[in-house]
């Protein structure tokens, strides 16, 4: 589609899922768009927070309240297995496994996926990634072995959440500026706000239906729930496909070259070059190790304190709840006092509830308050890794660069989870829970001083915006 204004102004031909825009030289018609200078081809002009914008950020909450609401309520399958599907035949650190490969899996291809989103366009590898999580719950719901689940609930899904994910939480960044950390924590909070409600959803259909028949009302709803969203999913810059056949039509703008063409990397890795994007990937591994523990062991901690089963699962999604409410609350305040002092607060604040609130909770109406604080201040932390990426590396390469952040944290997250497996297995004797609680809270607040070098090698004014 096109659309035409009067000579020496621009003329906007939009793709299919990004626009470029084009400036007429005055006296050429529109049928001479081949005879345009190469320099006469610019990015379309910015409106910030347009209603494209607003739409673009419902439908990155929509894929974001599906596909990582799913992930996130992993805790209500690993109890279901530990007490019924696997009962004396997996240990907690085996089935910790599941929830840690999906996680694993998306953040190490982040590179890759965000560079397929770049070059191929977010819609594309959205709809691909609906297909392959679609086909993982299908597979998982007749699997009867643990390494069956590992495959298909691990890795397969988290490659096809990873592809939807990066395209969701890269996009909000393309059509914002003042507002930036607010759209991208509206986006992010999809996967709390999923989880409030999937939680006890899942927790009824596993105990009324049993696995096989969730897994399949699972996949159902993926595949017709996600496919809207992801059509509404629109790049404001170029792809790189895109710029290809741009190039081929019109020659190289302005800036541009055969030879830098060629230097353009599919991933691109000279990131790591800037101390403070090496700072944020190191601070990402310590932060994930202890991040999704509370996630995953809430629920087998609280039944284990005498806890009936539905408040358990009702705790983890009151966590993913609240914690869709600290996102959005979070990247509010991270365009008033910096994406990363946000980063900083929020993560502090969340090694702390573990440390002075989780360890002292004994009954049911603490493990709540702990729930609800938890998610609270963990929340922001991956909106405002966002931000935090954008402002570091700005928005042309902000997928790949968002990815391999991600790659990062996939070392906490592929180790955190079944090391607090195997610290609840072997020290706690799968009833005490002190070691897990200390593991979780310790190395966040690793991750927590890490980011303090950050906000110090940014700025040595403790109180600048940064």
């Amino acid at each position: 589609m096109a659309s035409y204004e009067e000579k020496g102004k621009p003329m906007t031909i939009t793709h299919q899922d990004s626009e470029v825009t084009i400036t007429e030289i005055k006296g050429t018609s529109s049928t001479d768009i081949e005879q345009l200078a190469p320099n006469q081809i610019e990015e379309p002009d910015f409106v910030d927070g347009s209603v494209r914008g607003w739409v673009i950020v419902f439908a990155g909450f929509f894929a974001h309240m599906i596909s990582m609401g799913f992930g996130n309520v992993y805790g209500v399958y690993q109890n279901y297995y530990l007490n019924n599907t696997f009962q004396d035949r997996a240990s907690s650190f085996q089935l910790a496994w599941i929830g840690s490969l999906t996680m694993m899996t998306l953040d190490v291809t982040g590179p890759f996926t965000g560079a397929i989103c770049v070059h191929f366009g977010f819609r594309q590898s959205g709809f691909v990634g609906v297909l392959i999580m679609t086909m993982s719950l299908v597979a998982a719901a007749y699997a009867t072995e643990v390494w069956q689940l590992y495959l298909t609930q691990g890795i397969l899904y988290g490659l096809g959440a990873g592809l939807t994910y990066f395209a969701s939480l890269s996009l909000p960044s393309q059509w914002f500026r003042r507002n930036r950390g607010l759209a991208t924590g509206i986006t992010i909070s999809g996967g709390g706000i999923g989880g409030l409600w999937l939680s006890p959803l899942l927790s009824k259909l596993l105990e009324s239906k049993g696995l096989r028949w969730t897994m399949l009302c699972c996949a159902i709803a993926h595949i017709v729930l996600l496919t809207p969203a992801v059509f509404l999913f629109k790049g404001r810059l170029e792809t790189g496909r895109q710029r290809a056949k741009r190039i081929a039509q019109f020659g190289y703008r302005k800036g541009e070259s055969k030879e830098g063409e060629k230097k353009r990397k599919f991933v691109d890795f000279t990131i790591l070059k800037d101390v403070r994007f090496c700072l944020l990937f190191v601070a990402g591994i310590f932060v994930v190790s202890g991040y999704f523990t509370p996630f995953y062991y809430i629920n087998s901690y609280a039944v284990q304190h005498g806890v009936d089963a539905s408040s358990a699962a009702l705790m983890v999604g009151l966590m993913n709840g609240s914690s869709a409410i600290g996102r959005i609350v979070m990247g509010f305040v991270s365009d008033r006092i910096g994406s990363i002092n946000a980063l900083l607060i929020s993560t502090f604040a969340a090694s702390l509830t573990i440390l002075l609130i989780w360890t002292f909770a004994k009954t049911a109406a603490v493990m709540f308050v702990f729930s609800i604080l938890y998610g609270l201040c963990c929340g922001a932390y991956l909106s405002s890794t966002v931000s935090v990426t954008a402002a570091i590396c700005g928005l042309e390469r902000l997928a790949v660069v968002t990815g391999i952040i991600y790659a990062g944290m996939a070392v906490g997250s592929v180790s955190g989870s079944p090391i607090s497996g195997a610290i609840l297995d072997s020290v706690g004797h799968k009833t005490d829970y002190t070691g897990v609680i200390f593991f979780s809270g310790g190395v966040m607040s690793v991750g927590t001083v890490i980011l303090f070098f950050l906000k110090f090698k940014t700025s040595r004014n403790m109180f600048a915006k940064v």
